[in-house]
């Protein structure tokens, strides 16, 4: 028997060093994750470590409540074919964080022949994994096999299944959550695994956009479209293009207060104008005409800089704004890198969330 408390992230090991030694020292059948938080690279990991010690059964339950779980990973936990439950109706937060491994999963104690035991404070996040400051206690076969067993069996009994219309309600749940969250508190908190490095709100041109799949929630779940004012056509008109994934956004946030191709938005001086749009199949663009009196629309002919933004708000009202450089701009702009809902083209960044 091998039980003891460890720390990770404070010293040289770290979480996922520990998750590996579990699993191939106690070689689980069937795996049990009851924890808050579950991000992307999180279940990334694990799923290589199910691959690699080839264990058979798989369950995980988590919390929605707070929207920071990742809906991407409860997607690919699903593809990947975990067994998953959600928790969003709790009076508090659903906290634990128990990694169990044994023979197999058992309706009455919850795990039968428990060989892997890890309860403490990480979440499944690359936080938890590479660096946060961790403490867990460890047991390989245990002595606390019972008591672990039920607790995994009340953690699991407090969820219910995670279904595709529950997934992708929780997307616009999950976008709702993080709209307005601090880029720098969506990688705390687990929301992004880590920030994308920026110079003046611009990515370095080596880092790329990161594919379909591990976009943090779909177009269809966003309320905010922008797009850089670095290049734009129009001799009369402003007339800002919004490139492919940030024009369907659009184009959808747009329904509500749109006659036809024209759209009333409401500005930045409390003025509601008539904005003409349409999409152009031959570049995939969506073309937004900016007229020449909103606020910011001469500035940003001038000096080529800023970002467009439309946004839906409560009640109903779509507004459309002109943000120029500075620390609002930098919050949307690493916003979307933190969500991975971004894009660039040969002059300019775009995005959505």
């Amino acid at each position: 028997m091998s039980s003891q408390i460890l720390t990770t992230g404070l010293g040289a090991i770290k979480f996922k060093t520990v998750l590996d030694h579990g699993f191939r020292d106690a070689k689980p059948e069937a795996l049990g994750v009851a924890v808050a938080y579950v991000s992307v690279s999180g279940l990334q990991y694990i799923q290589k470590l199910v691959d690699k010690y080839e264990v058979k059964h798989l369950r995980l339950v988590t919390d929605t409540r707070d929207g920071i779980t990742h809906p991407v990973a409860l997607a690919t936990a699903l593809e990947d074919g975990w067994d998953v439950r959600i928790v969003d109706d709790l009076p508090g937060t659903f906290h634990p964080k128990l990694y169990i491994g044994g023979a197999a999963f058992h309706n009455d104690t919850g795990m039968t022949g428990a060989s892997l035991i890890l309860a403490g404070s990480a979440n499944l996040s690359a936080g938890a994994l590479y660096r946060n400051g961790e403490c867990s206690y460890f047991s390989v076969t245990p002595t606390l096999g019972t008591s672990a067993g039920r607790a995994w069996k009340e953690c699991w009994a407090a969820g219910s299944p995670l279904t595709k219309p529950k997934l992708s309600a929780y997307e616009k749940y999950f976008a709702l959550r993080n709209r307005y969250r601090h880029p720098k508190d969506l990688v705390t908190l687990g929301v992004a695994d880590e920030p994308i490095p920026t110079e003046n709100g611009s990515p370095a041109r080596n880092v790329k956009p990161p594919p379909d799949a591990q976009k943090a929630l779909p177009n269809t779940a966003a309320t905010t479209a922008w797009a850089g004012l670095q290049s734009f056509t129009g001799d009369y008109n402003l007339q800002v293009e919004f490139p492919r994934d940030a024009g369907a956004v659009l184009s959808r946030v747009l329904k509500s207060v749109s006659t036809g191709n024209a759209a009333t938005l409401l500005c930045e001086d409390n003025e509601l104008r008539e904005f003409i749009f349409r999409y152009y199949g031959h570049n995939g663009m969506f073309r937004l005409n900016v007229h020449n009196d909103t606020p910011g629309a001469a500035w940003a002919r001038e000096h080529r800089e800023g970002i467009a933004a439309v946004e839906a708000n409560d009640g109903g009202v779509v507004s459309f704004r002109i943000i120029k450089p500075g620390r609002e701009l930098l919050e949307v702009v690493d916003r979307s890198l933190a969500l991975g809902t971004w894009g660039r083209t040969t002059t300019r960044l775009y995005g959505w969330y």
